[in-house]
């Protein structure tokens, strides 16, 4: 093998068109590759941030969700003691207002019946003159009854 200078200029044209094929061809690519594994790993961090931050608010939003079904289910059963409360006083009223009525109607009924026995004993005299002329066959005044055995008779 021999060593002349075409050798030479080939090695040092080999080396030149290294050089020149790293700075305009390999670096650039090299740089593209990089640019684009730093894109990847930001946006897989990014991801895994996402993820981290999606999963807290989704357990804030479980936990928000949980205590709004506890406030609903206590106002629900206050509520409902509420109105069971009113209900229970509804009854005791109405039930009051029905016994009320139910005693002013008995007085009502006590004092037409006391009117109405008033009403008989003031006529009993004629009734029992009535009953005697049909009886004998003549008219015979009875008198003097008696007011207490009246009212035994009436009230008893």
């Amino acid at each position: 093998m021999e060593f002349n200078a075409t050798f030479i200029v080939t090695i040092i044209s080999f080396i030149v068109f290294v050089f020149l094929m790293n700075k305009i061809l390999y670096a650039p690519v090299l740089e593209i590759m990089e640019e684009r594994k730093n894109f990847v790993d930001g946006n897989y961090n990014s991801a895994s941030e996402n993820d981290a931050k999606s999963e807290e608010l989704i357990n804030q939003k479980e936990e928000k969700l949980a205590g709004a079904k506890d406030d609903a289910r206590g106002k629900y059963v206050e509520a409902l003691n509420e109105y069971k409360s009113q209900k229970s006083d509804m009854v005791a009223s109405a039930q009051n207002s029905a016994k009320d009525e139910i005693e002013q109607a008995r007085a009502d009924l006590q004092r037409l019946s006391d009117d109405v026995k008033n009403g008989l004993k003031g006529s009993m005299t004629d009734l029992a003159n009535d009953i005697v002329e049909k009886v004998i066959g003549y008219r015979s005044e009875v008198n003097g009854f008696d007011d207490e055995t009246v009212n035994k008779v009436l009230w008893s």
